[in-house]
């Protein structure tokens, strides 16, 4: 149902927007950073409840195309951002992992929304569908993993500063499975800006 529902208001923008874009040319654009993916989750058995938080640090890729211009600085584009990550601790013994692959439609608009804008800042903002599995343990406290999937939110900044296009990202993804929901947030440069 929620998934139809994104569909349907994702039509609705492209529909609603049509009179004022422009479909003739699909660009792309990446970036590059890091990021860090976390989440908390209550455990409850007949005899306890115990609360578990899960964190990971990743690198951040995020390919997207540019599918609509809506204007000089403004575009409707569909992407991802991947995140992978693993970090060992060898005095304690613990390890961490996080994979985070959301599917995204954004609305990207000033700085960074394609190559030709003039803005020095801009952002943007999306909702899709994301996968993400976190895991972590010790030696001492064994290990906890958490599987999400389900709708999530996105959006950031990007900015010019001095000269080198950079921007930061929040996500939460809306865990439809059992466990926690994820947050996330992280740091890019943006390639070819």
């Amino acid at each position: 149902m929620m998934k139809k529902t994104l569909l349907l208001a994702a039509i609705a923008l492209v529909f609603i927007a049509l009179p004022k874009v422009s479909l003739g040319q699909v660009s792309f654009s990446h970036s590059l950073g890091a990021a860090y993916y976390v989440s908390t989750s209550t455990i409850i058995t007949e005899y306890s409840e115990s609360t578990s938080t899960i964190g990971s640090p990743a690198i951040l890729y995020s390919p997207r195309i540019n599918v609509v211009e809506l204007g000089r600085e403004m575009t409707v584009s569909v992407g991802t951002h991947l995140g992978l990550g693993f970090m060992l601790d060898t005095n304690s013994g613990s390890a961490s992992f996080a994979m985070d692959l959301p599917v995204v439609a954004e609305i990207n608009f000033g700085h960074g929304a394609h190559a030709d804008t003039r803005s020095s800042v801009g952002g943007y903002a999306g909702v899709g569908y994301g996968i993400n599995r976190l895991g972590g343990g010790s030696d001492f406290d064994g290990v906890s993993t958490n599987k999400a999937s389900g709708p999530v939110l996105n959006g950031g900044v990007r900015a010019l500063i001095n000269g080198i296009p950079v921007g930061l990202r929040v996500s939460y993804l809306l865990n439809m499975e059992e466990g926690g929901n994820v947050a996330g947030i992280g740091a890019f440069y943006t390639f070819g800006f």
